[in-house]
């Protein structure tokens, strides 16, 4: 039996292939994506002092290895908008008096703008700018004992720093993605192995028609699912959204154009429920999980993931239901998430309908 078992399995190419080679490429790709680490922080610095110390303090944050920096520009009351816009993910406000506290001795409060959305990324961003300060401050005054150089924060838009304002979202579009996408492969399937498919060969519908007639449903099923998950974040986790609720249903219709259109692309290259479910969970859910920043960010993978990324539809939606719920951005932020969103979907769907064909094969 087991010579046997072996021999059927090593006859089936398709099965060796998706047992073996696809487990080992998942392996090299996500062994790079997966990682916490924080790399490459945008950090804005308003320097209100213009001194030999506050050029040197921006000179060795820049140098650290940790913060990607520039100068943020405009009136000071618009910070908050580098963090909405995503421009910046910290803020550094150097006072006025900066150099002239070093000098004398006394210790230099610098404040920090903090985006605390994503909890791991703000405690490990304070962090940072933490260590790069003392370093600053050991490099200048090595003699003193007196620490010099202090941060005072300030962090936004999840003040608590709880894991959950920031997970809650990205579950809820996970979980809209997985069921649209996985019932209307198998609903498909399913209709060939059924035999009903036989039914809408005979009729005048053409091939658009039939794909048209079978999506539609799975959308208002996708709306429905979406109005319970609202529910349950705001009444069960007491989290409010900050944006409009309009913007957050238009960029939903916009996702689920590319989850609907991914469960029909994968009913045109599978034959059986069972096929469809393995394909969506190899081939679709793990490297979208992985690899769209639902659980990593994406900006600390290697430069060819985060290319990769581009073509992962869950990689826009997260970043939009987030924007929408936590900081309050509308149409003028998320336009780029909206239109990829748009091309990606409809060219997923495009792809799709061209493989389908009005046959039993």
């Amino acid at each position: 039996m087991v010579r046997k078992e072996f021999s059927q399995i090593l006859r089936d190419r398709n099965l060796v292939r998706l047992l073996i080679v696809v487990p080992l490429i998942q392996l090299l790709i996500l062994g790079f994506a997966a990682t916490t680490d924080i790399r490459e922080i945008r950090l804005a610095i308003r320097d209100n002092d213009h001194s030999w110390h506050s050029r040197e303090l921006c000179r060795a944050l820049g140098s650290s290895g940790y913060f990607r920096t520039f100068t943020a520009g405009g009136p000071e009351e618009r910070d908050d908008a580098l963090l909405v816009s995503g421009r910046a993910g910290l803020v550094l406000i150097i006072p006025p008096q900066f150099s002239r506290r070093i000098l004398g001795g006394e210790t230099a409060v610098v404040q920090a703008l903090v985006d605390g959305a994503d909890s791991n990324f703000g405690v490990q961003g304070l962090n940072y700018l933490q260590k790069a300060l003392r370093l600053f401050a050991a490099r200048i005054a090595p003699d003193r004992g007196k620490q010099l150089v202090s941060v005072e924060s300030r962090v936004w838009y999840n003040p608590g720093l709880v894991s959950r304002v920031y997970m809650a979202p990205g579950i809820m579009a996970l979980l809209l993605m997985v069921t649209t996408m996985i019932v209307t492969a198998m609903a498909l399937v399913k209709e060939r192995e059924i035999g009903t498919m036989e039914q809408l060969i005979v009729t005048p519908l053409r091939p658009g028609e039939i794909i048209a007639g079978k999506l539609l449903p799975f959308v208002l099923i996708g709306l429905i699912e979406l109005v319970f998950a609202l529910l349950v974040i705001r009444f069960v986790f007491s989290i409010h959204m900050r944006g409009s609720i309009f913007t957050l249903l238009l960029f939903s219709l916009l996702f689920l154009l590319n989850t609907l259109g991914l469960g029909l692309f994968i009913s045109t290259l599978v034959r059986t429920q069972q096929q469809a479910m393995l394909a969506a969970a190899f081939f679709v859910m793990l490297p979208f999980v992985l690899l769209s920043g639902f659980a990593f960010p994406v900006e600390n993978m290697p430069v060819f993931l985060q290319k990769a990324t581009g073509i992962i539809p869950l990689k826009y939606y997260l970043a939009a239901i987030r924007g929408i719920y936590l900081k309050g951005q509308g149409w003028p932020e998320l336009w780029p998430q909206g239109l990829a969103l748009l091309a990606l979907g409809g060219g997923i769907l495009g792809l799709a309908a061209s493989s389908f064909r009005k046959r039993l094969d």
